[in-house]
């Protein structure tokens, strides 16, 4: 009887350490603009933000105007690459409202020498581009997502929509490029 005790003594604390966290994470949505599309004070609305990696390899990381998108595997004929993450505040009826799309798109690795082993490991740089993008308002009611998409060519296109959209291109599923990125150039690390 005792174990079946403790098991439901996990399950409780489970339980309540969940429920603290969406408590703490609707609080923070209030604070920042309500989730979903809602009016915050300042007349923006927080959308979640999702990316699209239509390129060949993945991208690391990602923001819009600094707020962070996470990491994007390369997409798939069902899915962007990855998920979404909140929150991206938007004005809704602004003309021509811009944004800074700033992501990972290459990287070069080089040694690195532990202080504490003397082991040398490789560690890897990642280079970064940043675009101004004009946001495409494609929401006819409630906007409720931020989407970015990667084209192969390298351009970026933004949107706000009220439902998440289905990737936009079908690429081959083949396509990944799952090399080693190269070796830095003197096997330094740059100064970028």
């Amino acid at each position: 009887m005792k174990v079946f005790e403790w098991r439901m003594a996990g399950w409780y604390w489970l339980l309540l350490g969940i429920f603290i966290t969406l408590c703490g994470c609707s609080k923070a949505a209030v604070s920042s603009g309500e989730l979903g599309g809602r009016r915050a004070g300042d007349g923006s609305v927080s959308l979640a933000l999702i990316g699209y990696n239509y390129t060949n390899r993945h991208i690391n990381t990602f923001t819009v105007d600094g707020q962070g998108g996470g990491n994007l595997y390369v997409s798939s004929p069902t899915s962007g690459g990855g998920g979404s993450v909140c929150c991206v505040p938007y004005w809704r009826g602004l003309k021509d409202y811009k944004v800074i799309v700033r992501w990972q798109h290459g990287a070069c690795y080089y040694p690195i020498r532990s202080r504490t082993s003397g082991e040398v490991f490789d560690e890897l740089h990642f280079f970064y581009k940043e675009v101004e993008v004009t946001v495409d308002d494609l929401s006819p009611n409630i906007p409720s997502n931020f989407e970015v998409h990667f084209y192969p060519d390298g351009s970026v296109k933004a949107a706000v929509t009220e439902f998440m959209s289905m990737p936009r291109l079908s690429l081959r599923k083949d396509r990944r490029d799952s090399t080693r990125y190269p070796r830095c150039p003197n096997d330094q690390k740059p100064s970028e």
